[in-house]
């Protein structure tokens, strides 16, 4: 594609002496583009043509906020909105006048956004388009189409954003009726629309249509940030190979051209990406480190919460779980000040629409009841006066309550922020206690666990050397008898036998113990029958299940088909129907009920309930008291400490239904009565997020 340049971009010139509308079209490229310094000057030609009428004006005010919002946002100017849209209504109302009320709504539209009311937004911007369809202009639908995108990104609408933008992707006309600008806002919205919906094969195939368009152009900030987006699709489909060559043409542009802090943070983030990714997990802490200085230095907040989640997810990967704690508590506090922002914003935002609304029954009332309302102002005022004397007589009285109340206050707020410092301190000594705890049981769990087999295999192979040595020194003296070495044969035999148990256990142990962290990227998602898993899970089972008589029922769906990860579906059945083995049906179990020999009952079934995919496992075993149901599925809690128990199995099912399967995981049972485990996946794992 050629590189097609802006007409509009040109610098004003006392000679030129453009049209009013191309003034008018020049400063919305400028605004759309960024580029305030010339927009200034564009809005001050316009303020200084004898052509501007009543509509022009509304106009542009409108593209003045336009441009006042990207210093933030005031009460003044959200009261300054509305009255532009009642100055734009009434325009309409009585010359039928199309475009200002448009341009309007489109400015009230952006300040709706800007304060998180969406829905608001999306509706002023709704009409706009009316209006603009109507006048047949292409070029504001476009700016609506991209306004709209973005209020949807943020919602999080991201299926609504790509039935938006598909149609203009698609359509050549279209595209070729945009500028450079216009047509790269479009296909990187679209772009980030599929990467976020988890369709990485049509989020790469824009991105490389991006990237190749920017090779082609002298734009060394755009083929920066087309390489470093498609490096990091490419980095989460595994591609590590050609990321880090994308990465490369961006720190050759980055040589070549210095980019800002907010690009050199996207470098920054993409390198820990790569690292991480690649096992390198204290190089990609150290540069998520710097990440984060860099995004909360430029006040990025979005890039800066990326930077902290990938961090925590990096550090509890490694094991680092210091580390990771301390992401996740400055990720929660970003989260909290954002969310005190947004309430703020959000509140006078709402405040301003409430007092717009009353404003507006107000002068409709006043329209309709005017002279009535006149003269009852008028009585009203007689009556004002007069209680107006009255109530000098009282200012003083008040004036001292008030000084009085002040000073009640100020030795109150001195009281609150005591006790508020004596509150944060707390916090922070039961916080670091809590963690302590945690760590205490973590450590206290494997150390016990470990500490027999251990014990075990060390004992056996001290024994096993002093025998050995005994034999060996009845063989130096000659006094080695037949029966001397057949006693040793037999001692080595049963050592080595209960040093190889005790070493397997410790393994086992171990091996469990590093299962604790699930590796997402190794995680298959296929199209399988769960029926077929569970069949497979039976069959491998089958000899533990015999041994115990066991009568298992299957009343799984057939038919049913999961797009998820069969190996970990598996896994999770697995452990279940360990747990009710070991637990379920071990020493708290009775084989006998009135005399009676009771059945041991393992029942499995599948279903779909509301688009989701319920599998239970339920047995007839003795059941979990009460006050045990919430550790169930903590790490290292089990009833049979040292008795071959763990504390791991549940745990490690917990984690791979959460996180690998990304469904729900709940345990119901009761003392004596057996035990119900209930998981809800579901039917497509990449669709639910």
């Amino acid at each position: 594609m050629e590189h097609q340049t802006d007409p509009t971009a040109a610098p004003l010139s006392a000679d030129q002496a453009p049209g009013f509308e191309a003034l008018f079209e020049r400063l919305d490229a400028e605004l759309d583009s960024g580029r305030s310094e010339q927009a200034q000057a564009t809005i001050q030609a316009l303020r200084q043509s004898p052509l501007i009428n009543p509509g022009d004006g509304i106009r542009l005010e409108a593209r003045e906020l336009r441009q006042k919002l990207t210093q933030g946002i005031s009460q003044e100017m959200v009261d300054q909105a509305f009255a532009l849209i009642d100055r734009a209504e009434q325009l309409y109302e009585q010359e039928q006048q199309r475009r200002p009320l448009a341009d309007a709504l489109i400015c009230l539209a952006r300040f709706q956004s800007k304060s998180h009311l969406s829905a608001l937004a999306l509706a002023s911007l709704g009409r706009a388009e009316t209006l603009y369809d109507a006048l047949q202009d292409e070029a504001n639908l476009f700016r609506c189409l991209n306004l709209a995108a973005k209020i949807l990104h943020d919602a999080e609408m991201y299926q609504e954003v790509v039935n938006r933008l598909e149609p203009w992707a698609h359509d050549a006309q279209r595209l070729a009726g945009l500028s450079l600008e216009q047509r790269y806002s479009l296909l990187v919205n679209l772009a980030a629309a599929y990467s976020f919906l988890d369709r990485p094969a049509d989020a790469t195939y824009w991105q490389e249509i991006l990237y190749a368009e920017a090779l082609t152009l002298d734009q060394p900030a755009r083929l920066f940030r087309d390489a470093v987006n498609l490096a990091n699709q490419r980095l989460w489909t595994g591609h590590l190979d050609e990321a880090r060559r994308l990465l490369a043409v961006a720190e050759a542009t980055h040589s070549a051209h210095p980019i800002n802090r907010e690009q050199q943070t996207f470098l920054a983030q993409n390198r820990a990406l790569i690292a991480w990714k690649a096992g390198q997990h204290a190089d990609a802490i150290a540069l998520f480190h710097k990440a984060r200085d860099l995004a909360r230095s430029q006040s990025q907040w979005p890039i800066l919460g990326r930077a902290l989640r990938r961090r925590a997810e990096c550090a509890e990967e490694a094991g680092m779980w210091e580390e990771a704690l301390a992401a996740r508590k400055e990720q929660l506090e970003l989260n909290q000040s954002q969310l005190r922002a947004m309430r703020i914003n959000s509140s006078n935002s709402m405040l301003g629409m409430m007092d717009h609304a009353r404003t507006q029954a107000q002068n409709e009332y006043l329209r309709k009841h005017g002279n009535q309302l006149e003269l009852e102002l008028a009585e009203r005022n007689r009556q004002l006066n007069a209680s107006l004397l009255r109530l000098q007589g009282e200012i003083e009285v008040r004036r001292q309550a008030e000084a009085d109340l002040q000073e009640a206050r100020d030795v109150l707020e001195l009281k609150v922020d005591e006790r508020s410092r004596e509150l944060e301190h707390a916090m922070r000594l039961l916080l670091e206690r809590d963690k302590q705890l945690a760590l205490g049981h973590l450590v206290a769990g494997v150390a016990h666990e470990l500490n027999t087999p251990l014990g075990n295999a060390l004992l056996a192979t001290s024994t096993m050397s002093d025998s050995l040595q005994a034999n060996r020194r009845a063989f130096e003296e000659n006094r080695l008898r037949r029966q001397d070495l057949a006693q040793l044969h037999e001692e080595l035999g049963h050592g080595l036998d209960i040093a190889c148990r005790s070493l397997s256990r410790a393994a086992d142990l171990v091996g469990r113990f590093k299962a604790l962290a699930i590796e997402q990227s190794s995680a298959q998602v296929l199209e399988f029958k769960p029926q077929q898993v569970i069949e497979n899970t039976l069959a491998v089972m089958a000899p533990m299940l015999r041994a115990q008589l066991i009568e298992v029922d299957c009343s799984a769906a057939r038919e049913v088909i999961l797009r998820s990860d069969p190996g970990a579906l598996g896994q999770v059945l697995a452990q279940l129907i360990e747990n009710a083995l070991l637990h379920g049906f071990g020493p708290g179990f009775e084989p006998l009920v009135e005399g009676r020999p009771r059945t041991r009952q393992l029942k499995i079934s599948g279903t779909v309930h509301q688009q989701r995919y319920v599998l239970g496992v339920e047995d007839n075993g003795c059941g979990i008291d009460a006050e045990q149901l919430a550790r169930v599925f903590d790490p290292f809690f089990t009833t049979r400490l040292g008795q071959g128990s763990s504390g791991l199995g549940l745990h490690l099912a917990y984690r791979l239904v959460t996180q690998s399967l990304k469904g729900q995981i709940q345990l119901h049972s009761t003392a004596g009565a057996g035990c119900r485990v209930e998981l809800t996946l579901p039917l497509d794992i990449q669709s639910a997020g």
